[in-house]
């Protein structure tokens, strides 16, 4: 856990910890009030409650995020632009579908995708 919230910055991307001469990639996890690293390989960590630091690189230059056929298509129906889409909300979205691969559940995402983007002012 870092010992401030990331802000300005997406969650759920990936970055590079550089700590004590390693270079781990981390998943990048930002709450309401906390950021978290979770390693993507076993990481020996300082013990629990010890302060330590090092260097986190962010990637930058993200590419537009790939709208899936299934929610262009809802998308359209329901008269959304995917192209006005914030960036970070984008990425949100899309990861929250791709947890669903098919069936009812994905569905239901979509809906529940299409019900929120038309909420917004």
């Amino acid at each position: 856990m870092l010992d401030a919230r990331l802000s300005g910055h997406d969650t759920f991307l990936t970055g590079t910890l550089l700590l004590e001469g390693q270079e781990v990639q981390v998943r990048i996890l930002t709450f309401d009030d906390v950021t978290v690293l979770d390693p993507a390989s076993p990481l020996e960590l300082p013990p629990a409650g010890a302060v330590w630091s090092g260097v986190l690189r962010l990637p930058h230059g993200w590419r537009p995020p790939e709208i899936p056929v299934d929610l262009a298509k809802a998308a359209a129906e329901a008269g959304i632009d995917p192209g006005r889409w914030n960036a970070a909300n984008a990425r949100h979205l899309l990861t929250y579908l791709s947890e669903a691969r098919e069936g009812p559940v994905r569905t239901q995402r979509i809906q529940v995708i299409i019900t929120a983007l038309r909420a917004e002012p």
